[in-house]
């Protein structure tokens, strides 16, 4: 069913292009894309500005242009995806303001706001705000954080028509990489001290924590971008190596409850992929960097007894 879409501002006509930035990723071709292919939901823009100078009209037609193609790009994807592929529709709110420090809509919707969504003006007027990675937490909201911000920034690098936090166009693996050498430097003995058993017990709301980055980044906003770069690649890897099937089975362990802290059982990692975090994320690491820093153990280092 088709829903109006409302505005807060008047509506221009808007240009959906096809997906820019697909090359690279594992992530399935979308085919059509167009806006009829994708069922809308009512959106209202509301832009909350101190300073009325922060966004010209231009720029706040440009950002609505820019949520429609994201929202019909990740509905498009979405549609193919089999579990994935039955598309609620929402009341939308997005909210832009100088007030925001960062974009969000997985806490909203874990604090029982489903649909709100906040953006810094900042970010906006950059053309820099991640639309998609906040529509993924919009459609595709988890309990733990650390799935639910993989995948939001796998999908962003994938099919998001800008370059957005936390790798602004370059590839997941090379940012994760620099981010692993930075933490714990190339030995197989010093990555030991990147353990991501803690990012994954980390439950919604709660920020993402991973003991060995807080040492080595002073500054929050490295902090958090290592964090984020670290969980998208290793989704990236999930996917590349085993496929969205059973990375779907993984992320429907621990879905979002509202109000409820459930970050999924560590035994769910070898129940789906035959083998414990623990091992996945060697192997992950291994591709990244290979234990000898040479390219044939990162490209040939096992998973789980799996290709």
């Amino acid at each position: 069913m088709w829903l109006l879409l409302q505005w807060l501002d008047p509506p221009l006509p808007v240009d959906i292009p096809a997906p820019a930035r697909m090359v690279g990723c594992a992530c399935a071709s979308l085919g059509r894309t167009n806006s009829e292919d994708a069922e809308e939901s009512a959106i209202r823009f509301d832009f909350d500005l101190r300073d009325t100078k922060s966004l010209s009209s231009v720029q706040r037609a440009s950002f609505r242009s820019d949520f429609h193609r994201e929202m019909t790009t990740i509905r498009a994807w979405l549609a193919q995806q089999g579990p994935w592929s039955s598309l609620p529709s929402f009341e939308l709110s997005v909210r832009i303001s100088d007030a925001f420090k960062i974009s969000r809509a997985l806490v909203p919707a874990w604090e029982g706001h489903r649909g709100a969504m906040e953006f810094p003006a900042w970010r906006v007027a950059a053309g820099k705000a991640a639309i998609l990675h906040e529509l993924v937490h919009l459609y595709l909201p988890n309990g733990n954080r650390f799935l639910a911000e993989g995948l939001a920034t796998y999908l962003q690098a994938c099919l998001g028509g800008n370059s957005a936090f936390p790798n602004f166009g370059r590839p997941l693996h090379d940012v994760a990489r620099d981010c692993l050498i930075e933490i714990a430097g190339e030995s197989a003995t010093a990555l030991d001290s990147v353990q991501l058993v803690e990012l994954d017990a980390t439950p919604t709301p709660n920020p993402m924590t991973l003991t060995s980055a807080r040492r080595r980044y002073a500054k929050e906003g490295a902090f958090q971008s290592a964090c984020y770069a670290i969980a998208g690649s290793f989704v990236e890897f999930l996917i590349e190596i085993e496929g969205l099937e059973r990375f779907q089975r993984l992320y429907e362990r621990s879905p979002l409850v509202p109000g409820r802290l459930a970050a999924g059982p560590p035994e769910r990692w070898s129940e789906i992929y035959g083998c414990p975090l623990a091992m996945l994320e060697a192997a992950w690491k291994s591709r990244l960097i290979g234990t000898q820093g040479d390219e044939t153990a990162r490209e040939s280092a096992p998973i789980c007894g799996l290709s």
